[in-house]
């Protein structure tokens, strides 16, 4: 069975058709595109429209299911963007997306389903990347936001990790690129614009290693409170702040291992398709 898998972010769109039978990407279909955030609701359903097209006559053929991620709030039963206040979609708030799309694109609202971004990560990971063979999961991703899932018992559950009471605020506050940033420019004096940065020779100094060494210990406080290993074989993490993974993830074992815990961490394996995997199985 096939279906097109689609990632919507807050400025962009990826679309590749999956081979539901064996968990492949059919490359030939795959596409990227740029979308402006903050266009009215008629620019932003026809620009993924547009891109979901594309995707089709790269097959050949119509597909006749579509799977899409999607980041909240939203009514993912519905296909109702709740997206307020986020500086994207604003346009879209109070809309039922699933009916403008399918009306664009000419087809049955019900041949679309929706899921959240954080949780089509982790389905995608465990269909076919670090979590596959795994009946109990938590999935994270670390970026501008924190993300989060669950696949306990083979099913899927969204995650509220980011908005966790955690210190003095949230979770999301203590793991996300803002806090790296801001952290470095409070110890260091100097500004950066994201955990890239770090990644740079000119920037790997004592100050840097400070600040990965607290990320760590954060991510290890907060899985070891929200999943901890009674409750999950394995956990995968994604995002862009895991390509620095060798940077702060031993601060985060360190951490469990003074407390007497072990967790399966392991590295994302699709990367940005994950959504995209998780998305078409949606229809498995």
């Amino acid at each position: 069975m096939k279906v097109l898998g689609i990632d919507i972010g807050g400025s962009h769109i990826s679309t590749c058709i999956v081979e539901l039978n064996n968990a492949s990407f059919l490359r030939e279909t795959e596409v990227h595109a740029k979308v402006d955030p903050s266009g009215s609701s008629e620019n932003l359903i026809s620009a993924w429209a547009a891109v979901i097209r594309e995707s089709f006559e790269k097959a050949g053929e119509p597909v006749g299911y579509i799977g899409i991620a999607m980041p909240g709030p939203f009514d993912y039963e519905k296909g109702i963007s709740l997206v307020t206040g986020l500086h994207k979609f604003e346009s879209l708030y109070g809309l039922n997306v699933k009916e403008l799309l399918a009306g664009s694109l000419g087809i049955d609202p019900d041949k679309i389903r929706f899921i959240n971004d954080a949780s089509a990560f982790l389905l995608g990971e465990v269909k076919g990347g670090a979590g596959k063979g795994f009946a109990n999961a938590a999935g994270i991703t670390l970026g501008t936001g924190l993300g989060s899932a669950g696949y306990f018992l083979h099913t899927l559950q969204d995650g509220d990790l980011w908005c966790t009471p955690f210190k003095a605020s949230r979770a999301e506050d203590y793991l996300c690129s803002r806090w790296v940033v801001q952290e470095y420019k409070r110890i260091s004096g100097k500004t950066i614009s994201g955990v890239k940065d770090l990644m740079h020779d000119d920037y790997r100094d004592e100050y840097a290693k400070q600040v990965f060494d607290v990320f760590g210990q954060h991510l290890g406080e907060v899985l070891l409170m929200k999943y901890p290993p009674s409750i999950q074989d394995v956990v995968v993490i994604g995002g862009n702040i895991a390509k620095a993974w060798d940077c702060f993830i031993p601060a985060a074992q360190q951490y469990l291992a003074a407390q007497g815990a072990s967790m399966n961490l392991q590295p994302a394996l699709l990367g940005e398709d994950a959504a995209i995997m998780g998305a078409a199985c949606l229809w498995s």
